[in-house]
């Protein structure tokens, strides 16, 4: 059985956030999703430069539990997926120079809102803007991420699972 709990920008910070990303990867984390932005009519080479590296990874959208929506319906809705793989984490991480939770909305494009996920289950889910994110793990597995001194919490203060 899966338990919510929460994370910060602040725990995540310098290598916790990475150091998160390879252990999901290690245990069983199979896909992501990210918002790849931009500006209406603008160039944007970031947002460009991400998409053409994480090309190869590109899985078929498919429905997902994400954690923003502008319904209750759209809750579960179709998201951009990529194949999580060493080789994909690796270019994911070399986008996330400044953390996870990382989004400097500019005219060059920006990442928003990364999410993992375990065979369609909602593992790991950030908010880019509210600086909070879930982590569905078993009692175990948050034991095992405790181990590694990456914090959660049992509440957030802006988001809800």
């Amino acid at each position: 059985m899966l338990e919510v709990r929460y994370v910060f920008e602040y725990g995540l910070r310098g290598d916790r956030g990475p150091r998160l990303l390879r252990h999901l990867l290690d245990h069983g984390a199979d896909e992501f999703s990210i918002t790849v932005m931009a500006l209406q009519d603008t160039p944007a080479p970031f947002a460009d430069a991400f998409e053409d590296a994480l090309a190869p990874y590109e899985r078929p959208a498919a429905s997902r539990r994400v954690l923003t929506a502008s319904t209750p319906t759209d809750f579960v809705r179709p998201v951009r997926l990529w194949t999580l793989s060493e080789a994909s984490l690796a270019r994911l991480l070399s986008f996330l120079h400044g953390g996870l939770f990382h989004w400097p909305a500019g005219p060059d494009g920006w990442l928003e809102d990364l999410t993992l996920y375990r065979r369609g289950e909602l593992l790991l889910g950030l908010v880019s803007h509210e600086q909070e994110g879930v982590l569905r793990l078993t009692r175990n597995e948050h034991r095992d991420v405790a181990a590694l001194d990456i914090p959660s919490e049992l509440t957030a203060e802006w988001i809800g699972y």
